[in-house]
């Protein structure tokens, strides 16, 4: 288990696989470009708030969740 603070300074406990790919993504990475386990990851993170899910040009792309502190 790890814990990552989220935009906003509030503590959030992720297991080993999920800070493996949280901590992959660069800037950007394209649906695509995952594979099928990794997508799935990377969605319970948009759920916990970490990462944010983004829609361009027919395709989804996901990147890290900034905050304003």
């Amino acid at each position: 288990m790890r814990v990552v603070e989220m935009p906003g300074g509030i503590p959030v406990f992720l297991s080993n696989l999920e800070n493996k790919v949280y901590e992959s993504i660069n800037e950007e990475v394209c649906k695509e470009d995952l594979s099928e386990r990794n997508v799935y990851v990377i969605q319970n993170l948009v759920n916990k708030g970490l990462c944010k899910r983004l829609q361009r040009e027919g395709k989804t792309y996901f990147s890290k969740a900034k905050g304003s502190l």
